[in-house]
Formats: structure tokens, C-alpha cells, sequence
């Protein structure tokens, strides 16, 4: 089940290095490229996750000098990403910095309760530009080999394989992003099926299978489905 790959990938895939401070959580870098990382984030014993502390936490992973981080707080004796997509966290914070060491951007989402959200934050349409740009297309090679959280992907086919399983393909003039539907924390496999490709987009969490260099650039991945946006 899905809800197990998170700790078979990290068998494979995790950086496993850790990061100390003068506070009681410990970060761990669970996935890494050059410009691009994914940490787990665990209190320690008595530890309040309050806005001071986000503020820390965001600080000590913008220090690593990466383009963008996701840093996943987990509450104090938890599984973190060792665990399923069901793991409870405390939330979400992010980092940017493409403009250089001088300007970091701080981002917190406080709604993100599951470890769905566990990757590098990218809405569709930034994925796109970065794509269509030549000399930034080398930083999509480096995204393909980290979890991502994609929102707003506008769909434009819902689809299944001879094997009954269940595909979202979203396309622009850039990218062809074709993702294999697995699980979902929110939703249940038969909403999933109703989804209507003209009328609504999707935010997901996405593992890359494989990727071409073309014209459109393109993405296969599967993953878990965090929310579903309709028009009427």
C-alpha cells in the first residue's frame, strides 16, 4: 500500500544526516540535491512548537544554502518519516532562497496535518516556467529526485490502464506531468474515480518515476492526492 512508501523510499533514498543546535528538536535531512532539500523535523521532550521556534527551525534549514527546503515538524517520540502518510505533524515550513544568502523567504502552513505534505512545495504553473526556461531546467533533473508537493494542477485527463490503475495527466506548452494515483489521507478511491478533468485541479504528493528531456518536458510519478479543487 502507499501508505508504506514513505518509509520503503527513505530505505533507499534517505541522506540520513543530522543536525544539531542549541534547542532540543533534532533535523534530519531525509532527502537532498544540490539546490533542494526535504528535512524531518522532531521536537524534543516538553518542546512548544510556537512561532518563536518556526522561526528557528526555518532559520537553521535556510543556513544550508539550498534554493528551496521543506522541513516536516513531527511532535516529540514520533515515527517521523520513518512512519506512513498518516503520520500526524505539527506542520509545514518552507524556505526560498533563489535570489542568493541575502533574502530568504519564510513560509509556514499550519493546515498541512499529515505527512502528505512531506516535499518540496511547487505550484503547477512554477514547475512549468522552470521548465521552459533553459538555463533553470537543470533544477527540474534535481526536483524529479525528491518527494514534491505540486498544487493547483490543472487536469486534462482522467484515466486508467490496462491494469485498472488510476491516472491524473495535467499538460502545458512546457510540461507533460502524468501521475499514477495510489492513495490519499483525505479521500476515498471512489471520489478519486469521479474526479472531472475539465473542471478541477489537484494537489498532490509526488514521487518521480522517470523523466525525458523534451519538449514538453515529461514528468511520470505516482502518489497521494491531498486536495481536490471543482468549479461548478
Amino acid at each position: 500500500m502507499f501508505t508504506k512508501f514513505l518509509s520503503k523510499l527513505l530505505v533507499t533514498c534517505a541522506i540520513a544526516s543530522s543536525f544539531t543546535s542549541v534547542y532540543a528538536y533534532e533535523l534530519n535531512e531525509k532527502f537532498s540535491t544540490k539546490h533542494f532539500a526535504v528535512y524531518e523535523v522532531v521536537l524534543g521532550k516538553n518542546e512548544v512548537f510556537n512561532e518563536s521556534l518556526k522561526y528557528i527551525i526555518a532559520k537553521d534549514a535556510a543556513s544550508h544554502n539550498k534554493y528551496q527546503t521543506t522541513s516536516v515538524v513531527f511532535p516529540y517520540r514520533t515515527q517521523g518519516l520513518n512512519s506512513t502518510i498518516n503520520e500526524p505533524v505539527l506542520g509545514i515550513i518552507t524556505t526560498e532562497s533563489y535570489e542568493g544568502k541575502n533574502k530568504t523567504n519564510i513560509a509556514y502552513d499550519d493546515s498541512a496535518k499529515t505527512a502528505s505534505y512531506a516535499g518540496i512545495y511547487m505550484t503547477f504553473k512554477q514547475l512549468s516556467k522552470i521548465a521552459d526556461n533553459k538555463s533553470s531546467r537543470p533544477l527540474i533533473e534535481e526536483l524529479v529526485n525528491v518527494p514534491m508537493v505540486i498544487s493547483d494542477i490543472p487536469l486534462s485527463i482522467v484515466s486508467k490502464n490496462f491494469n485498472k490503475n488510476l491516472f491524473y495527466t495535467a499538460s502545458s506548452n512546457a510540461l507533460v506531468f502524468d501521475f499514477q494515483v495510489i492513495d490519499s489521507v483525505y479521500y476515498k478511491m471512489d471520489k478519486l474515480e469521479k474526479v472531472n478533468a475539465d473542471k478541477c485541479t489537484v494537489s498532490v504528493l509526488a514521487i518521480a518515476d522517470r523523466s525525458v528531456i523534451r519538449t514538453p518536458y515529461f514528468i511520470s510519478a505516482h502518489g497521494a492526492v491531498n486536495n481536490i479543487n471543482c468549479r461548478k
